[in-house]
């Protein structure tokens, strides 16, 4: 299976309305964004493994999770380094080492890498959430979907077209990667300083590669003549279903669950 794509199944994912699955995404996106308590973090994290389980897709997000790992390394160890030269604002255990090197203070303590693990689990939930419903939901879905909420088609067909468009760049970047592997560019086995070095030199050709595509992406439709003022309709229906309703309002009881969890086990960060 190609990396970030969707695929076709018949998982209870895949049999919602996509309109569910949408409003699914940006509670998701909302909450992690908003959410910086470790606690709550977990149990939301408990939740998607469960719902990956349950819906055969565990193996995709482990393997979302081993392509975020120097991401998720970079994150969290930058945090920990900016947490150095910060006292934390609460007395969770005392510091490795505190002390003054000229007008700088630095406190090395547990509080640094609560913050790391904080923001790194953070941004793998948002992009997996994003992932879950990616790898889900066709993109013609996408646009019906929206359409379905009245949002004009133009907009339903931008939204719709990211969907389509980010397993493209992924793709892109996968064949850089093995090109660049190819010549001897080593990825795999070395530091992770030298992987974020490696992924900025790989970000160069990506750009360029990717401006081509949105070129021709942009040609294509102007040579098919694509008029957004025209009313469209649709071979395939959508229609939501008592799953649908049991799935929303878990997500609604999920919410519940993290931000009791958050008032409860907050520590600032």
């Amino acid at each position: 299976m190609d990396y970030l794509q969707y695929v076709d199944g018949n998982t209870f994912l895949h049999r919602l309305d996509p309109r569910t699955k949408f409003f699914f995404l940006v509670a998701m996106s909302l909450l992690t964004s908003v959410i910086k308590s470790a606690v709550a973090l977990l149990f939301l994290l408990v939740f998607f493994l469960i719902l990956w389980s349950t819906c055969g897709i565990m193996s995709e997000m482990v393997q979302l999770l081993k392509k975020l790992k120097v991401l998720l390394l970079f994150i969290f160890l930058l945090w920990l380094i900016m947490g150095i030269f910060e006292e934390p604002p609460v007395e969770l255990l005392a510091p490795f080492f505190k002390g003054q090197v000229g007008p700088v203070v630095i406190c090395f303590d547990w509080y640094d890498f609560y913050k790391g693990f904080v923001y790194a689990l953070r941004i793998y939930l948002m992009i997996a959430s994003f992932y879950t419903v990616l790898i889900t939901t066709n993109f013609s879905e996408i646009i019906l979907g929206l359409c379905k909420w009245h949002i004009p088609y133009s907009i339903a067909f931008a939204v719709g077209l990211v969907f389509q468009i980010i397993p493209i760049v992924i793709g892109e970047l996968n064949a850089i990667m093995e090109a660049q592997s190819s010549r001897g560019l080593e990825i795999e086995q070395c530091n992770w300083a030298t992987k974020v070095k490696n992924y900025i030199i790989f970000s160069f050709p990506l750009f360029f590669r990717v401006i081509g595509k949105a070129q021709a992406i942009s040609l294509a439709m102007y040579y098919y003549k694509l008029d957004f003022s025209r009313k469209r309709s649709s071979y395939k229906t959508i229609k939501a279903s008592k799953r649908d309703l049991v799935f929303t309002l878990l997500t609604f009881a999920v919410i519940a669950c993290t931000i009791v969890l958050r008032i409860y086990f907050y520590v600032p960060v």
